[in-house]
């Protein structure tokens, strides 16, 4: 048996399915902060609206993913991973077509339902169609697939706004989720079996307890660093735009340059978490990115490009063993571990940006940067408290 795992594939045909639907669900994730700038002229909006904008995208895509995940692990509902998908594409297909800020807002939670209901069930799917010896790996194929997504969300959304129409080519959004859900739901028996112990007509083995302090521990690590994350895609359009007046393609291009490196980042993050451990990896990103955060402020032109990929790599890099080291301290309940962590917490991170927006009204735009450089002393704080050993493999805590 452990010579067939062994020799098993990464890629096969579920988990590429799995990472090419969360590709295309994330799509909207990287679209919103390219439109912001429109948005924010279209609507004569603040900077704290402009914030409320990410919470309500945030929120309603992240925090109720754990209701999402706690359901996904006690019932059988693989059709979550194609709605979701074909929810998220309606949303952002018609954020370009609105005409007020109340229904752009309605717009925005219907699009983070979708994403919130994909995310569970996909990385539970995820984690049982990969090898015991490989999620780490197996887990970063699938997250590239979102990092992509968001990636690949900017790049599309940037072209589109180039076009004659303007934000009401927002439309073609529709394409890619209505053929990545139809692909996805004629193969959803491969993409979303069932746990081998339901398959065998067993029941469910009882669920060890919670482990509380582990799992506030790495919520709190996660809120600090998706602040960061989000707060850079956020802000780094608005400060090249409409502070420095700059060009939005520049702008665009910093932001795909975070978010292409981050995709690269999370694939090589999430094979060396299996050979290192998780806490090496993510304790290892942190430090890191850490002076690279304090640096946006003193560059510009292609400088700056090239930091803002750098920055994406060491950064993003701690996303797929966080994910993983959630379900391995949580057996039996991978599906809210996903919602936990790729999703309240990160919901929580759109609060700290609405905050961000806050100082950015009142101190200034730069400002933003001078409070996102200093955040990463708190994450290799909390890090410090994460299991598992330094350089080995033994991720899972003892049981």
């Amino acid at each position: 048996m452990t010579e067939k795992i062994a020799k098993e594939p990464v890629l096969t045909l579920p988990l590429i399915l799995l990472a090419i639907s969360h590709a295309v669900t994330d799509l909207s994730q990287g679209a919103l902060p390219v439109l912001l700038p429109f948005l924010k002229t279209a609507f004569n909006l603040t900077y704290a609206q402009v914030g409320i904008i990410v919470m309500a995208q945030n929120v309603t895509s992240s925090v109720i993913q754990p209701a999402f995940g706690y359901v996904a692990d006690r019932l059988s509902l693989p059709w979550l991973i194609p709605a979701g998908v074909l929810l998220s594409g309606i949303g952002v297909a018609v954020t370009g077509l609105v005409g007020s800020y109340s229904t752009l807002l309605a717009i925005v939670i219907i699009t983070g339902l979708g994403v919130s209901a994909f995310h569970p069930q996909g990385s539970k799917s995820a984690h049982f169609v990969s090898a015991s010896s490989r999620r780490g790996q197996s887990m970063s194929v699938f997250s590239v697939g979102g990092n992509f997504g968001m990636a690949l969300g900017t790049i599309f959304m940037g072209l589109l706004l180039t076009f004659p129409g303007g934000m009401g080519n927002t439309i073609w959004f529709l394409l890619p989720a209505g053929v990545t859900a139809l692909l996805v739901w004629l193969n959803l028996p491969r993409v979303s079996p069932p746990p081998a112990a339901a398959a065998a007509g067993k029941k469910d083995q009882p669920r060890a307890p919670l482990p509380v302090f582990l799992l506030t521990v790495l919520l709190a690590f996660i809120l600090v660093r998706t602040t960061i994350q989000a707060g850079l895609t956020t802000f780094i359009p608005l400060y090249y735009v409409n502070y420095l007046g700059g060009s939005p393609v520049y702008a665009g291009y910093l932001l795909s340059a975070f978010m292409m490196a981050g995709v690269v980042g999370t694939f090589v993050g999430g094979t060396l978490s299996d050979k290192f451990g998780r806490k090496t990896l993510i304790v290892g990103s942190m430090l890191i990115s850490w002076p690279l955060l304090a640096l946006f402020q003193f560059t510009s032109g292609f400088v700056t490009v090239v930091l803002a990929a750098v920055t994406g790599f060491t950064l993003i890099a701690s996303f797929s063993p966080l994910l993983v080291l959630a379900q391995e301290i949580m057996p039996g309940y991978e599906a809210m571990a996903a919602g936990l962590t790729i999703g309240f917490s990160i919901g929580l991170g759109g609060i700290g940006v609405t905050v961000l927006g806050y100082v950015a009204d009142h101190f200034g735009v730069p400002s933003v940067f001078s409070v996102i450089s200093v955040l990463p002393a708190g994450t290799i704080a909390l890090a410090m408290l994460l299991p598992g050993g330094w350089f080995r493999r033994d991720n899972a805590p003892a049981s």
